[in-house]
């Protein structure tokens, strides 16, 4: 037992030093396997420099070829123009305006020029320039976007209030919970957006929103009709006690027992006139609110930025013949010599 002891530390020497050894191994090998990864992307792009170098003229033929064919397709094609503007709907007339849009797009892919026309009361021949219209959520600042969320959390539960986080609920909205939206139109025409804005304006009109809107000013104008009787019998009260204050006020002839109960009186007074006066400036706050919402909110839709007088040329480069055209070429050129390369070496391979 005492031999096993002296051992014991030489022994466990042993089996660090092998640790060691098997740790260095593993390291050795992962740092190999990372070398032949590169080492082999290394390989590769030395041999597609091989092939670009090898077949450099056939390369630059194609691509001056197709760089020229997309060049004058580009001259030849129409061009087209867009625009943009921003909307803000009121009264629910978001759903009908982003019903309306899907509605445009169809009759274009449908190529119903005439129903087209009749919509955005144009020419069938400008009708037939449309190409699309997109509607997406507008821009909004972190405090519109707070603002729409406690709107959101208003009619729930303070149970279901606990399980909505803010994040969540930016994350899951969608084009239905905006309240800014970005409709952007596209047209062969650079001259026709100020007759697609008309049209899109008529679309934002609808029974319900219309109808909505006039509960809701009926809703006002009732709450407005009370507060104003409110209003006057606060101040009919305010009057009765100043008048009341006055008169005591000036009672000459009063015992000192009169006059503690008169001190008592006037602080009773006071407290009262207080309250009426709170009362006066809370009811008139509420009248401005309700005047406020009713001048601001008077139309079913505002429009922040409208459609300019020009549409701007749109300008995207992977629409553009120069650009797909020779890239295109270039694939189909490398497939083919790597189908070349393979069907060789499948033939080679036979032999």
């Amino acid at each position: 037992m005492s031999k096993n002891l002296k051992h014991t530390p030489q022994n466990e020497e042993v089996d660090l030093g092998q640790l060691f050894k098997m740790i260095g191994n593993l390291f050795q090998r992962f740092f190999n396997f990372i070398k032949s990864i590169f080492t082999a992307i290394g390989l590769i792009f030395v041999y597609f420099l091989k092939d670009i170098f090898s077949n450099i003229k056939i390369i630059s033929i194609v691509a001056i070829v197709a760089l020229v064919l997309g060049y004058v397709l580009d001259k030849r094609k129409d061009k087209v123009y867009f625009a943009e503007m921003f909307v803000k709907p009121y009264f629910d007339s978001k759903y009908e305006l982003i019903n309306n849009v899907d509605y445009y797009n169809s009759l274009i892919k449908l190529e119903d020029l005439e129903e087209l026309s009749s919509q955005f009361n144009v020419t069938q021949a400008e009708a037939e320039s449309i190409l699309s219209f997109d509607i997406e959520i507008g821009p909004e600042s972190k405090n519109e976007q707070i603002q729409d969320f406690d709107a959101f959390l208003k009619p729930l539960d303070s149970v279901t209030k606990g399980k909505i986080e803010f994040e969540d609920y930016i994350e899951d909205r969608n084009i239905y919970n905006a309240g800014i939206y970005l409709l952007k139109a596209r047209s062969k025409d650079y001259k026709i957006f100020k007759k697609l804005e008309e049209g899109l304006k008529t679309s934002l009109q609808n029974k319900y929103s219309e109808i909505k809107k006039r509960k809701r000013d009926s809703v006002l104008l009732l709450e407005e009709e009370n507060l104003k009787s409110s209003l006057l019998e606060t101040q009919k009260l305010k009057a009765t006690y100043l008048d009341v204050l006055q008169k005591e006020a000036d009672k000459n002839n009063i015992s000192t027992r009169f006059e503690n109960t008169f001190g008592l009186q006037i602080e009773k007074t006071d407290t009262k006139e207080d309250v009426l006066l709170n009362q006066e400036l809370k009811i008139l706050n509420q009248l401005s609110d309700i005047r406020k919402e009713l001048v601001t909110d008077d139309q079913l839709f505002d429009i922040i930025a409208a459609f300019k007088e020009k549409g701007l040329l749109e300008n995207i480069w992977y629409k553009k013949f120069k650009i797909i055209l020779p890239l295109l070429g270039l694939l189909l050129l490398g497939l083919f010599f790597n189908g070349l390369k393979f069907y060789k070496y499948i033939m080679r391979y036979q032999k």
